[in-house]
């Protein structure tokens, strides 16, 4: 009897231990895809867009590296409030790494206006997986951005939008924990970080 449990007590020892070692090299990788994900849509959104150190402008570049536009960065964010997350971080369970900048309401309200940060064209709005009411506006030279989980769109396809128009309410449909807007850019279909387009931070509202 003393020896079978024994053997009971030792394979239930070994079945943790395995367990443990199992669930350290799943974990291992996914962590590595996170952090290589991460550096990849770095460099990738670097080498499509980047701002001149002398000009100060921003410079769109095409898959040769030949700079194909410049525009003035944008002073105009989408909504006041404070950004809760980053472009590039860790987003689980939703992103390895996020593709936009969150705006979140500081009282953590739905409906505060949603703007666009340049002038440009609607091209969808309306409901998508995961950001839930969502409008997309083309701005010319393969740039368009998103503006997600809105509780109220006002914005139609193919209505021509500029800085100011309110396209929107900021909500929490979708894939959100909060109120907020998610604010993405991209170029030629690859998220880049908005901050490369925009000066400093939204107002932080009343």
């Amino acid at each position: 009897m003393s020896f079978i449990y024994w053997l009971f007590r030792s394979s239930k020892t070994e079945i943790k231990v395995l367990a443990s070692v199992f669930a350290v090299l799943f974990i291992l990788p996914l962590f590595a895809v996170v952090a290589i994900t991460n550096a990849g849509l770095s460099a990738v959104a670097h080498a499509l867009v980047s701002v001149n150190p002398i000009t100060h402008l921003i410079e769109v570049h095409n898959a040769d590296g030949k700079v194909v536009k410049t525009l003035k960065v944008s002073t105009v964010w989408p909504a006041s409030g404070v950004v809760t997350l980053e472009f590039g971080a860790p987003d689980p369970p939703y992103q390895p790494a996020h593709t936009g900048i969150d705006i979140a309401n500081r009282h953590r309200q739905e409906g505060d206006p949603i703007t666009v940060f340049m002038p440009g064209k609607v091209i969808f709005a309306g409901w998508q997986t995961g950001y839930g009411n969502v409008v997309y506006v083309d701005h010319g030279n393969n740039i368009t951005s998103r503006y997600g989980h809105m509780q109220t769109i006002y914005a139609k396809k193919d209505d021509q939008v500029k800085p100011g128009d309110v396209i929107g309410l900021m909500g929490q449909t979708g894939w959100a924990t909060g109120p907020h807007v998610h604010f993405e850019i991209r170029v030629y279909d690859i998220p880049i970080n908005p901050r490369t387009f925009m000066v400093g931070n939204p107002e932080s509202g009343p």
